[in-house]
């Protein structure tokens, strides 16, 4: 049997219940949380250790549900002049100009920052592939999810047998871990063919646990192309591929649903363009939508229909998108960003988009986004200030923090914990 931990702190936000404790402990053993309460109600034992956070606020690792770690070195290199085709055509531009050494030393530079901003799970898009094995060695848990596009690509079958051979490959000599699983990406609508869309949609049928996302109805362009077969998109698109069958009369998400898709996704990314149809349809499916509050507001998008959604039920989770559109890797930063859109909304609501729903979006709801006896042992601290009123703003202090945490905890193992001079 391993030795139990535990854990002293200030105040602990369990996210399982309003109030935070006060002066509690949380009790660890192995990977996952055995007890939490109150200092003075614990029952010590000679094996127990200790480690005492004094003056720290607990609460759980924060869950970012989607980011691109190969882009994080694009940050400020890839401009956004308004329209919204050309950038992703600067985008590719840049990728296919970038090494795999490159593209590892952008991934390694975001592990740091997204751990250092209390991340302790992500779910990433793999453009390169390149994230896989480095986010399976490292310290963050994780979703690798292995993008898909054949927009420029002569042949379909063609592309899905290289793939499907390059995934089988890769995960024969790297099985997934505990900490790190894996997923698949179709692009977006109008970046993959029907006919992928369809062969990805029957491989999934005979795997049935595989996670997926998409990015979706993120840009007016993007609805344009898909209501008018017209615009930026459509042009860009006949000239990458004449024999491309351009979609019009629909939306994004309808084109999805018409293409048995539903059902399938897991993870919609933006969804900023949605009609109430469409929001219907993503509320009967029970799709995750991820909100992108930094990249949101850089590509300057009309405001993201929260209120709408949430009227429907549907669960959002926050994301931080790759840092070609944002500036930081911190779902801090992202809480304050919405916050600002939304400043109605209560911010211990806020706080559940990056722990409690994004859990429940990935099927580890009894697992994560809480501290909870039987939940693994995710957990993050920042300082305290020093104030009399603390516990009552505790929500608000906690969406509003701009600095790295001070410890960090992944399936009950420290990865970070600075000097205690707080």
């Amino acid at each position: 049997m391993s030795q139990r931990l535990v854990l002293f702190a200030k105040f602990i936000l369990t996210m399982d219940r309003p109030e935070p404790v006060e002066d509690g402990f949380i009790l660890i053993q192995g990977s996952r949380v055995l007890q939490v309460g109150k200092k003075k109600e614990l029952y010590f034992t000679p094996s127990m250790r200790m480690l005492n956070l004094g003056d720290t606020i607990l609460l759980p690792g924060l869950i970012n549900a989607h980011c691109h770690l190969d882009f994080t070195l694009f940050k400020g290199r890839v401009k956004y002049g308004g329209r919204f085709r050309e950038w992703l055509r600067l985008m590719a531009v840049k990728s296919r100009a970038t090494t795999s050494a490159e593209f590892r030393k952008s991934i390694q530079k975001g592990i740091k920052e997204s751990l250092a901003f209390g991340t302790t799970t992500l779910c990433d898009v793999a453009s390169s592939w390149e994230s896989y094995a480095l986010l399976r060695k490292s310290a963050l848990r994780s979703f690798v999810f292995f993008e898909m596009i054949d927009m420029a690509q002569p042949s379909t079958e063609a592309y899905w047998r290289n793939f499907r051979q390059r995934l089988k490959s890769l995960l024969h000599q790297m099985p997934p871990t505990e900490t790190c699983g894996w997923g698949l990406s179709p692009h977006t609508p109008f970046t993959v063919s029907k006919e992928l869309l369809q062969t990805a949609k029957h491989y999934l049928n005979d795997h049935r646990n595989i996670p997926t996302t998409i990015h979706v109805a993120e840009s007016s362009e993007e609805t344009k192309y898909f209501k008018k077969g017209a615009g930026p998109i459509a042009e860009r698109i006949k000239v990458l591929n004449p024999d491309w069958t351009i979609p019009h009369g629909t939306t994004p998400v309808q084109y999805l649903r018409q293409n048995g898709w539903m059902p399938k996704l897991d993870l919609g990314v933006h969804l900023n363009e949605v009609n109430h149809q469409d929001i219907k349809s993503l509320a009967k499916n029970r799709i995750a939508v991820v909100h992108c509050p930094g990249s949101h507001a850089y590509f300057r998008h009309k405001l993201f229909p929260y209120a709408q959604m949430r009227k429907m039920k549907i669960p959002i989770c926050l994301g931080t998108d790759s840092l070609a559109s944002n500036q930081s890797l911190s779902l801090f930063r992202e809480m304050r960003l919405f916050q600002r859109n939304y400043p109605e909304i209560p911010s211990q609501e806020i706080l559940s988009l990056v722990t409690v729903r994004p859990a429940q979006a990935l099927g580890m709801g009894g697992e994560l986004g809480r501290i909870k006896p039987g939940y693994l042992a995710d957990l993050i601290g920042i300082p305290a200030p020093k104030t009399k009123t603390l516990k009552q703003n505790l929500y608000d202090y906690l969406v509003n923090y701009k600095k790295p945490v001070s410890f960090s905890m992944i399936a009950g193992e420290s990865k970070l914990r600075l000097a205690d001079d707080h």
